[in-house]
């Protein structure tokens, strides 16, 4: 294992190489396309004409052989930093010499595998912990940026397909677990996505009947049966005709207890949550990836910082999930914004990873003084610390802002959300993701409002989301931007109430630049002002505030 420790093939997602954490330019279609053919038969002699079909799509060369070896030279370059012979020359081909800890794909195979035994066995709650874990390695479409080749194919289609399968399995142990309304967006996007799916429709309906929407559970059959009909010209099968007479008997066996699911001590596995994949954030991820990875002496500490909406969280969870192999003691999570902790639990928080090779993700973080007491300085760990400000304060070894969207990927992003069929006018679709000041959180928000309502067009979304009534538009289950500023306000006006209100005053009309330098900067240390601005949903909140300031304050 050793002599391959350094180095990492990911498919799962735009292809990459990574050598000791750190990624190497692929900059060359030829050589993605090639090491893609090679990396899906690891071990395995590739041939010529096996490649020359992958590199020219059926159409190669005269010559073709003499390009490939051009190509594998180039390739060898790149894969034999830190070490030798991992791309070997083999009467008739190419054979990448590999590690299956090395690919993405073989850990995702196996992780979802061992989800998959622990489901069928009844253990839940150790099935979603696998299957979060093994989603976690995906960051986009597999292959994704490649361009269309008939010869990968088959092999992306594949792993696609394993993908969707982990995906009905997690939605199986999540609902086994009694996280029931959480899974009613999860499944209604794979429905939207894959209307064919009897197992994803018994999902939804399973979700929407345990969150006591029993109405909307009944009619996704119905909705269920039509899209069968009309794509198979089938009926839904017996385990969807069995479900949907339970539903209607109010069968109690439908409402099966969740399992309990124990507290995960410290030096376990992994904590993290699932991350879904996130849109036009690849370069965030593998600066974050690089940072936590790197072998300088000391613990990496990262911080993620950007506006309060701006998926923060998500760049830092998926970074972690994609680290996770540098840190065999463990991958953990504590959310300052649910979590207070005293000095005592900080120090026994310190002592769990005294000797430990562990990745701490802090989320929400505030001043630098939240952050200290749970840093350690243990030269194997790294922490990941998301936060509205830069945190100035804090000795970090790196730092990567988090920006808003650009619009094309705030389209892209509600397109994956919705289904590119919801998206019928691109100007609609501009405004609409205008309107959520291009942060996913809110753009999650408005994707959640047509989930939840089929036949609504975003034309007709659209004229809603007016300043006077844009906050409760957004305000769906906990992808609530006030919610989210009305806390981070809260927390101003307990340590500084001076700060506060100036904050409301920019809801009233003052202008930023009015505010005293140091009032500024606790508001940005709040996520409620960034960069000499104030966001218009901030502002929104402020001016509600301004109105009926005790009223939202509770």
């Amino acid at each position: 294992m050793d002599t391959y420790e350094s180095i990492r093939y990911r498919l799962l997602g735009p292809v990459e190489l990574y050598h000791d954490g750190s990624a190497i330019d692929l900059s060359s279609t030829k050589i993605r396309l090639m090491l893609t053919a090679l990396a899906l038969a690891p071990n395995t002699v590739v041939s010529f004409e096996a490649l020359g079909e992958v590199l020219w799509d059926g159409g190669p060369p005269p010559s073709a052989r003499s390009n490939v070896r051009t190509y594998a030279t180039a390739l060898r370059r790149a894969l034999d930093q830190g070490s030798r012979n991992r791309l070997v020359s083999k009467s008739g081909g190419y054979l990448l010499a590999t590690a299956p800890e090395e690919l993405d794909v073989h850990v995702f195979a196996r992780l979802a595998e061992t989800g998959r035994r622990a489901l069928a066995e009844g253990e839940a709650a150790s099935a979603r912990t696998h299957l979060r874990q093994a989603l976690g390695l995906w960051r986009g479409h597999a292959g994704e940026g490649l361009p269309p080749r008939r010869a990968l194919a088959g092999h992306l289609d594949a792993l696609a397909e394993q993908r969707l399968l982990a995906e009905e399995d997690l939605m199986e142990a999540e609902l086994a677990v009694g996280r029931h309304a959480e899974q009613v967006g999860v499944a209604r996007r794979l429905v939207t996505d894959h209307p064919l799916r009897e197992r994803c429709w018994a999902a939804l309906m399973l979700a929407l009947y345990r969150s006591g929407d029993v109405a909307a559970a009944l009619e996704a059959f119905t909705e269920a049966r039509n899209r069968l009909v009309e794509g198979l010209g089938l009926e839904p099968g017996p385990r969807l005709q069995q479900l949907h007479a339970a539903m209607l008997n109010r069968d109690s066996a439908l409402l099966a207890q969740p399992v309990a699911t124990a507290p995960v001590a410290a030096g376990t596995r992994c904590q993290l949550p699932h991350q879904a994949p996130v849109v036009d954030r690849a370069e965030e991820v593998r600066s974050v990836v690089s940072a936590v990875c790197d072998d300088a002496t000391g613990p990496q500490v990262v911080v993620v910082h950007g506006p309060a909406g701006a998926g923060k969280s998500s760049v830092a969870l998926l970074a972690a999930h994609q680290a996770a192999w540098r840190f065999p003691d463990g991958q953990l999570y504590v959310d300052l914004a649910s979590a207070g902790l005293s000095s005592d639990t900080a120090a026994r928080w310190r002592e769990s990873l005294t000797g430990k090779r562990a990745l701490v993700v802090i989320d929400h973080c505030t001043t630098a003084a939240q952050l200290r007491p749970l840093l350690v300085s243990e030269p194997g760990c790294a922490f990941v610390v998301t936060a509205d400000s830069p945190l100035a304060a804090v000795d970090a070894t790196a730092r990567v802002p988090v920006a808003r969207l650009t619009p094309s990927a705030a389209i892209a992003m509600l397109s994956r959300l919705v289904g590119r069929a919801r998206l019928v006018s691109e100007r609609h679709a501009r405004d609409l993701v205008a309107r959520c000041d291009h942060l996913p959180l809110a753009i999650r928000a408005v994707a959640a409002v047509l989930i939840q309502s089929p036949r609504l067009g975003i034309e007709d979304l659209v004229p809603r989301l007016h300043d006077e009534n844009l906050l409760d538009e957004l305000a769906v289950d906990d992808l609530d931007p006030r919610a989210r500023l009305l806390g981070r306000y809260r927390e101003l006006t307990a340590s500084d109430p001076m700060s506060a209100t100036a904050f409301r005053h920019l809801g009233g009309g003052m202008p930023v630049g009015e505010l005293p330098p140091h009032v500024a900067r606790r508001l940005v240390e709040h996520g409620l002002l960034e960069d000499g601005r104030i966001g218009p949903l901030a502002k929104l909140v402020a001016a509600e505030l301004t109105v009926q300031p005790s009223e939202w304050a509770s």
